[in-house]
């Protein structure tokens, strides 16, 4: 009974990450997203926010990209650097 319920739950949990990645996809294509330059003006702002005194919150205001994609962008730039 138990190995039925996993094996239901498995194949659920793969047609939702299917969904998900198809949807993802659909985005793309139709060019959805923060453009490339407001990620890049926000790691700029994000990188010299000791020296222009703006909290992540400011930076999500004006640049219109999201809190995580900033630091989602900001740790692969980390990452890159090492």
């Amino acid at each position: 009974m138990f190995t039925m319920l996993g094996a239901i739950a498995e194949f659920e949990r793969d047609l939702i990450a299917e969904r998900t990645a198809e949807g993802r996809d659909r985005a793309k294509a139709q060019g959805k997203g923060k453009a490339e330059k407001d990620v890049k003006k926000a790691l700029q702002l994000y990188a010299e926010r000791e020296s222009n005194g703006l909290s992540v919150n400011d930076i999500v205001r004006m640049t219109g990209v999201p809190r995580s994609t900033i630091y989602a962008k900001a740790k692969e730039q980390r990452k890159v650097q090492v």
